[in-house]
């Protein structure tokens, strides 16, 4: 991380300690390893500036090592506004980070962090957040999967767990409000687009959202069987029918003007088109998810 020096600035301030901590507990809670191309939204949040977010990319000055002990990448914070954190999560990081870095408020190429910065790059350029909606709805979202305070359970989840995949008709899948607020994205951007995405879970399972027309060579899911896991990953196939439901659902919701879940919200979605496979979608705290994991 790179700090915007002040004039007559003659210490290093103290800010970037908490966010290294902020770092360290995100990383702990959701059991993730930054990578570059990820975001932590909310990571300088009990400021009150705009800087309120960080992304993560490659170092462009320290450049990969090979040691004794293997190999060493270092990795770039770059603190960034509401408006930049909303288009990297809908279009792509890397691809903002390189807009980030034409602009000499942020010190060009070194990508500096000022907690002084009042104007997001799509302000400083007018010009600039028409020509991302564009990129965007012509190419949709990059972003193929996210670590984050989510679990999943199946119906009889006990009998798979000789590493084999197996056919199931019952999904849980819990989520934090930060999750939920993502899902209209991954719904539109990426599934609709015949992309699949991943969710890594805060207990180390994965859980894909395969699109109906998807093709690899990986995807097991059909329409006879469209729930298939092994216990430590479970693909579920999305169709058209699924992908609108659930979009209706959570713009009904309007999750971004609510700051907190309170008990929880649920919703059970039953497709006699899908085998009669049935999702239960709740969303419910982030510190009720970390306490039924510290509980069991």
């Amino acid at each position: 991380m790179r700090v915007k020096k002040e004039i007559n600035e003659n210490e290093p301030p103290k800010w970037p300690v908490k966010l290294l901590q902020a770092l360290a507990k995100y990383t702990f809670q959701t059991g993730g390893i930054l990578d570059e191309g990820d975001h932590i939204p909310n990571v300088l949040s009990d400021s009150d500036c705009k800087i309120r977010h960080a992304l993560v990319c490659e170092d462009s000055m320290l450049k990969i090592s090979q040691t004794r002990f293997g190999r060493v990448k270092f990795l770039q914070i770059v603190g960034c506004t509401n408006d930049e954190l909303k288009f990297a999560q809908e279009w792509s990081t890397r691809k903002i980070l390189n807009l980030m870095k034409n602009f000499r408020e942020l010190g060009n190429d070194y990508l500096l962090v000022d907690l002084k910065r009042s104007k997001s790059i799509f302000e400083l350029d007018s010009d600039l957040r028409r020509k991302t909606l564009r990129n965007l709805k012509k190419e949709g979202s990059f972003m193929s999967f996210v670590k984050s305070k989510c679990f999943w359970r199946l119906n009889l989840e006990c009998s798979s767990n000789d590493g084999n995949f197996k056919p199931y008709d019952q999904l849980t899948f819990n989520i934090d409000l930060e999750t939920a607020r993502l899902f209209p994205l991954i719904l539109k951007q990426r599934l609709d687009k015949e992309n699949s995405f991943i969710f890594n879970g805060i207990d180390g399972r994965s859980l894909i959202l395969v699109p109906e027309n998807f093709s690899n060579s990986n995807c097991l899911v059909t329409k006879e069987n469209p729930v298939q896991s092994n216990g430590e990953e479970c693909q579920v196939l999305v169709n058209k029918r699924l992908i609108d439901s659930l979009y209706i659902f959570f713009q009904q919701l309007k999750l971004d003007k609510k700051e907190e879940v309170g008990e929880h919200i649920s919703r059970k979605f039953f497709f006699d088109d899908l085998n009669e496979f049935s999702l239960y979608l709740r969303i419910i705290s982030s510190e009720k998810i970390l306490n039924f994991f510290e509980n069991n």
